[in-house]
């Protein structure tokens, strides 16, 4: 019999288990609800590991996020702020939290008078590291009295500013350890300014860091009331007083702790104040001497002794013998020297003419014996610079590494420095162990560009390599001497 209607039939098991899942949960009812992750961490974390890291200008606007961060970022303490020349408002520096760590900033000339507000804040603040740098114009910049309210300053640093004069009674930085003092228009424009330079550093028991370059005194005068140095933990000390500069600044007694002497003293050259300034230097480890005005041999009176002196560097003219000697005279108080650096002063002709023996006659080859790394740098082609290098290779027995560097301010450049560099190869060696590399820069806005390199290539060449390792030319010669200790290439 027929059957009438229609057939049912139970939906798919697939189906079935769908209808009977349980309904998702259901969103957060808004974006507030969510927790913040940021400011559920620990203050330690929070504070002392991510946001004290954070750019000043970025952490003030951490306050946009939400109510939670409005005022956040004033519980950071010992941040590092650096203000460039477009920033002036101090508002946010008093909202800081105590201690601020370190206050660097450009002060730009309409911001001049602004740089007073600061300090006041960071003296409030107990800043610890304090530099401040100020434009180069016709202005008078005064930092402001509030900073010798900075008590808690370990290093204090101004550029292009006046000196300014602190109050009656003031005690000087307890816990100062770096003083740096730069610029030609950092000056000392009152009476007996240097005194209480003296005052200040002799004040700072910890000082170990101390730069006075090119200060300036009071307009117009001719006679300076001198001053000592007097820092008996002094470790590292730079004085830049180059002909006309004399800001009064004399090394009457001895550092005991220094290790590290950067000294330009031609404005009291030739009297016993230079004599007694090595005297009084003469336990560093390293030293750099510089001469701005003279070129004969400033060194040439100096009897004490360099016992530790390990590390040396000095400019020479080369175009005059006695220049020269100055290397001569340093070697003999300082018999120790293992690293000598050499910047040639840039004269258009060689006044001298300077071979091998008039350097034999002046120089003893006894006083290269300690000498394990040479560098020149700014050498030009002229003959009296390769004399002295050749003299140098022949003489040297210790040396390890020779580094010269080539200047150059015209075209041909390619086919001189091939020839100057294939002369040192090729000139009598007494090291066995001599690894030779030169360079050529450009003399001019291209200054410091490796324009062709020397290196080595394998057991008896040498190769010239532009500036994208293009061959310039190789340049061979039999260095049976010396070719077992130079490194072969490493494989590709």
């Amino acid at each position: 019999m027929a059957t009438s209607g229609f057939a049912y039939s139970s939906p798919p098991k697939r189906q079935r288990v769908a209808a009977e899942a349980p309904p998702p949960p259901p969103p957060p009812a808004t974006t507030g609800a969510r927790t913040d992750m940021l400011m559920a961490l620990p203050s330690d974390i929070l504070n002392d590991r991510i946001l004290v890291l954070l750019p000043f200008d970025k952490l003030v606007r951490t306050s946009c996020l939400s109510r939670a961060w409005r005022r956040r970022w004033e519980s950071v303490a010992n941040l590092r702020i650096e203000f460039p020349a477009s920033v002036s408002s101090s508002r946010a520096l008093w909202r800081c939290a105590a201690p601020i760590r370190g206050f660097r900033a450009r002060v730009a000339t309409r911001n001049v008078y602004r740089a007073a507000r600061w300090l006041r804040a960071m003296a409030r603040k107990g800043v610890q590291d304090l530099c401040l740098k100020f434009s180069f114009d016709d202005l008078r910049r005064l930092p402001g009295p509030a900073l010798f309210s900075c008590a808690e300053l370990v290093s204090l640093r101004l550029e292009e500013c006046d000196m300014p004069a602190a109050p009656p009674g003031f005690p000087g930085f307890p816990n100062l350890e770096c003083l740096c003092l730069v610029g030609v228009s950092v000056t000392l424009p009152y009476a007996r300014a240097g005194t209480q330079l003296e005052h200040l550093i002799l004040a700072s028991e910890n000082l170990a860091v101390l730069e006075l370059s090119n200060l300036g005194t009071m307009d117009g005068a001719v006679v300076v009331d001198p001053w000592a140095i007097r820092a008996p933990n002094l470790r590292e000390l730079s004085v830049t007083m180059p002909m006309g500069v004399d800001f009064g600044c004399r090394i009457t007694e001895a550092l005991p702790k220094l290790e590290d002497a950067y000294i330009s003293f031609d404005c009291v050259f030739g009297t016993q104040e230079f004599l007694d300034a090595f005297q009084n230097i003469s336990t560093v480890n390293k030293l750099c001497f510089m001469v701005d005005e003279f070129s004969i041999n400033m060194l040439e009176g100096i009897t004490c002794k360099f016992e530790n002196l390990r590390e040396a560097s000095l400019n020479i003219d080369f175009g005059q013998l006695s220049s020269v000697l100055s290397i001569d005279s340093l070697l003999k108080f300082a018999p120790h020297i293992e690293h000598l650096e050499i910047q040639t002063l840039d004269t258009e002709l060689d006044k001298e003419n300077i071979d091998e023996d008039s350097l034999n006659s002046e120089i003893s080859s006894d006083l290269f014996a300690s000498l394990k790394h040479v560098s020149l740098t700014g050498a030009k082609h002229r003959e009296n610079q390769m004399c002295f290098m050749k003299f140098l290779l022949s003489k040297a027995g210790s040396l390890q590494t020779f580094a010269v560097t080539f200047m150059f301010d015209n075209d041909g450049k390619s086919e001189w420095f091939e020839n100057k560099c294939r002369e040192l190869i090729e000139c009598q060696k007494a090291s066995p162990q001599l690894l030779l590399t030169a360079k050529v820069t450009q003399d001019g806005p291209c200054q410091g560009a490796i324009l062709d390199q020397l290196t080595p290539q394998g057991s008896d060449s040498y190769k010239m390599n532009g500036p994208d390792g293009e061959s310039a030319g190789d340049v061979a010669a039999h260095i049976a001497k010396f070719s077992p200790f130079i490194p072969q290439p490493k494989a590709s």
